[in-house]
């Protein structure tokens, strides 16, 4: 209970009005926006086809896909005269997904850890300079991580529209009942959510890399370089004039 009493006494709610303070909850919130519109997708496509018979009613053929994007597994079930024949979507998108939202987390974790840190150990973190640089150092990377998972999953999302589109990915080619009725895209995914995670992660670099600045004036590094710098010239200081009688 003492040690309780300690932390709670030692809360500091004035951090949260400084850049560092008020900057991590900003990137705590659109860090959840990046991973939560990547983790809650889900769509689906279609394309119809008559069954090698332009007399016959269009029939169409509905398949869904979400996230971890594991496209190969999206089974398209075609069935014509009472046979059914699955067909598969293109490659796996998982592994950009997957990364895209491994950093996500990791940002929202370090986000609540750093203001702990800052609200209840405010004078520690001053008074530490291990801790001020390891912040430093571990938003850089963070920082980075952002920029990759961001690029990586852009294209992640490019390629989950191209191979779920059925006229695009080059499925209605190899489906023999599109080859003597040619099939129709019935409709396509709506990647909107998609899209706004894209903005969301590369909202997410940008911050974080306006928030080093912050972090770096906290640093020894700064301090030092920001010191005015003595000059050798002055010599010893001088000593103040004793009367003489």
């Amino acid at each position: 209970m003492e040690a309780v009493g300690q932390v709670a006494s030692a809360f500091n709610g004035r951090v949260l009005k400084e850049p560092r303070g008020f900057i991590k909850i900003i990137l705590f919130i659109v860090a959840i926006f990046a991973f939560a519109t990547t983790t809650s997708f889900k769509t689906s496509s279609s394309l119809k086809t008559r069954c090698n018979n332009a007399s016959n009613p269009w029939k169409e053929v509905v398949y869904d896909y979400s996230y971890p994007f594991d496209l190969p597994s999206v089974a398209v079930v075609i069935n014509c005269n009472g046979t059914s024949t699955s067909y598969y979507l293109g490659q796996s998108e998982t592994t950009p997904a997957q990364f895209y939202v491994f950093v996500g987390v990791i940002a929202f974790l370090y986000c609540i850890g750093a203001l702990i840190l800052y609200i209840f150990f405010d004078d520690l973190y001053r008074k530490n300079n291990r801790i001020v640089i390891g912040d430093f150092v571990i938003s850089v990377v963070i920082t980075a991580l952002w920029l990759i998972a961001s690029s990586a999953w852009a294209q992640g999302v490019s390629d989950v529209k191209f191979y779920t589109d059925p006229s695009e990915s080059g499925l209605m080619q190899i489906i023999p009942e599109c080859q003597h009725v040619p099939c129709q895209v019935g409709h396509l995914g709506n990647f909107a959510s998609l899209n706004v995670s894209i903005i969301f992660g590369f909202l997410n670099f940008m911050v974080w890399a306006a928030n080093l600045w912050f972090l770096y004036k906290e640093t020894p590094w700064f301090k030092v370089r920001s010191k005015p710098p003595s000059s050798p010239e002055a010599g010893p200081p001088q000593q103040p004039p004793t009367n003489q009688y």
